[in-house]
């Protein structure tokens, strides 16, 4: 099983993202990110993953899990995964006890790239936008 979720950050990055998304396998725990400047670009991310991870660990993907994000519903990423026998996961609208991988994962992100940044001593602007 996949967990994905989009997250948005407060500002824009300097290649003008303003969101990611995030892949992460169940059993590993481990996570991709890529980055964002629309929603929308959340299919073409799948695939690029998608071709990535079943190339390299030579398995498909059964299930992907997110939340009932539009950005997952478009009727091409809907028969995209009816095609390819990817089965669906949805949780339930704001409840993130239910999406305990994404935002575990999302807070470890978040506290990695302010010590990253404190080692660097930045200034506090910097931290702040993290949330």
């Amino acid at each position: 099983m996949i967990h994905s979720y989009v997250w948005t950050t407060k500002t824009k990055s300097i290649g003008r993202c303003k969101y990611y998304v995030n892949f992460i396998d169940d059993h590993t725990k481990k996570v991709w990110v890529s980055f964002m400047k629309h929603k929308g670009e959340v299919f073409q991310h799948f695939l690029n993953f998608k071709a990535m991870v079943e190339k390299e660990k030579g398995v498909n993907i059964k299930c992907l899990r997110s939340d009932g994000g539009g950005e997952y519903f478009s009727n091409e990423f809907s028969k995209y995964l009816k095609e390819h026998r990817i089965q669906r996961k949805y949780s339930c609208s704001y409840s993130p006890k239910q999406n305990g991988v994404d935002e575990r994962k999302n807070r470890h992100i978040a506290e990695i790239t302010r010590a990253m940044l404190n080692e660097k001593n930045l200034p506090n602007y910097f931290k702040l936008l993290l949330g």
